[in-house]
């Protein structure tokens, strides 16, 4: 059950990065909004959002992204 809700909540912030991104270039459908704001440098909003979640939850959050996007692409260069 906790995977399945952290699951959720991962879908829902991509969902959220999405949808509240000015420019769709600057992101992708399975980044979070952590990520993003991790990766794009907005320290205020990161700090925001850390507060939430706890410190270092958007470093943690893209270091995961980068993480899921290699284990993709490996497995897809592995089943070809």
């Amino acid at each position: 059950m906790n995977q399945r809700l952290h699951m959720i909540g991962s879908a829902l912030s991509q969902l959220a990065n999405v949808a509240t991104a000015f420019d769709l270039n600057e992101t992708g459908p399975n980044e979070s909004v952590s990520a993003r704001m991790h990766r794009q440098g907005r320290r205020r909003r990161a700090a925001i959002i850390d507060a939430v979640f706890g410190q270092g939850h958007c470093q943690r959050a893209f270091e995961s992204d980068v993480r899921d996007a290699r284990a993709l692409m490996k497995e897809t260069h592995d089943a070809q």
